[in-house]
């Protein structure tokens, strides 16, 4: 599974989740394989600080290969059809720093 975090800055899982997608300068790309931890990477938000087109944005996340995205809050409601239409599930979670949020969604999945 590959999970996209909006984050709050480029420090990966140690960055904090972003509170929504345009106040989050990065997302962080979790690349799982079953509850294991595969792959890491930073991709650059190029919807920072911009007000965000739901079928543009949904667009950009397809990119990154992402079925799941967690941010702390999503702007409006159509960002969430158009993730859905793409199959890319939305999880809205409280802040915290992204390695603890994926450590709780790793441990979810092993029960």
């Amino acid at each position: 599974m590959i999970i996209a975090f909006a984050s709050k800055n480029h420090l990966g899982l140690n960055s904090e989740l972003g509170s929504n997608i345009s106040q989050s300068e990065y997302f962080t790309v979790v690349e799982l394989e079953g509850a294991k931890l595969k792959k890491v990477r930073n991709v650059e938000n190029v919807y920072f600080r911009q007000e965000v087109d739901a079928v543009a944005f949904a667009e950009f996340i397809k990119e990154t290969k992402a079925e799941k995205l967690v941010v702390s809050s999503v702007e409006n409601a159509d960002i969430t059809k158009e993730l859905l239409k793409g199959n890319v599930s939305v999880d809205e979670a409280r802040e915290g720093r992204i390695a603890d949020l994926l450590e709780d969604f790793q441990n979810s999945e092993t029960r």
